[in-house]
């Protein structure tokens, strides 16, 4: 039989996806499924004591059995329960507050913090403006967007990474993107957010639009 098996949480980056197809012998249980995927995808073994299992919409436990078409969905804890590396990523028609750069307290394992605000100039092209205006393939762009935050976690033992892009009409003097990275050091913090801020413009499909002054 054949299920498909969604990642939420920091498990869509440690299984560099956000579903795959899993074919199961008859009457398998979700444990024969988590061997399976923990084979595919050895980190995911890492949450294996606090991993939250459903079956469709409803919790189930590793004995359910599973039935030929099911979606069995695999979560990082819902509330507390810190996780080894962790990523916030929002795609946003809301400006940015200032208040969102911060995650409250720092875990003992943190040295290092880099914090980047995009702003936007008064000149594009050379031009004045009065704004841009940001469009998204949105679906894709968090697609995208979630296969950079993994490939940045394979490159370089972060802690937690943050992302959030506006999309819309942004005054000049605005925030459109806020990039922050935590690491264990500040060489890795700094190295991961430049590596985010580089290939984001070149492989998320977000684009821009010069608003003249008036």
């Amino acid at each position: 039989m054949k299920i498909n098996v969604q990642f939420f949480g920091c498990l869509r980056q440690w299984a560099g996806q956000n579903e795959c197809a899993l074919a199961l012998p008859t009457n398998a249980d979700v444990a024969e499924a988590l061997a399976q995927l923990y084979a595919k995808f050895p980190r995911l073994k890492e949450a294996d004591k606090s991993i939250l299992i459903a079956i469709g919409l409803e919790f189930a436990n590793r004995s359910t059995k599973l039935r030929d078409g099911d979606v069995l969905s695999l979560m990082p804890p819902l509330q507390g329960g810190a996780e080894p590396a962790t990523n916030e990523l929002l795609i946003t028609d809301k400006p940015i507050d200032e208040a969102e750069a911060t995650l409250g307290k720092f875990s003992g394992g943190v040295g290092g913090v880099v914090t980047f605000w995009g702003v936007v100039r008064d000149l594009e092209d050379g031009q004045p403006i009065r704004a841009l205006e940001y469009t998204a393939y949105r679906e894709m762009a968090d697609h995208q967007f979630r296969k950079l935050l993994a490939e940045t976690h394979q490159k370089w033992p972060l802690k937690r990474i943050r992302i959030i892009h506006r999309l819309g009409v942004i005054a000049v003097g605005e925030p459109s993107l806020l990039v922050r990275v935590e690491a264990a050091h500040r060489g890795e913090a700094f190295a991961a957010a430049q590596f985010i801020i580089d290939e984001l413009k070149q492989r998320i499909p977000i684009w821009k639009t010069a608003v003249p002054q008036s």
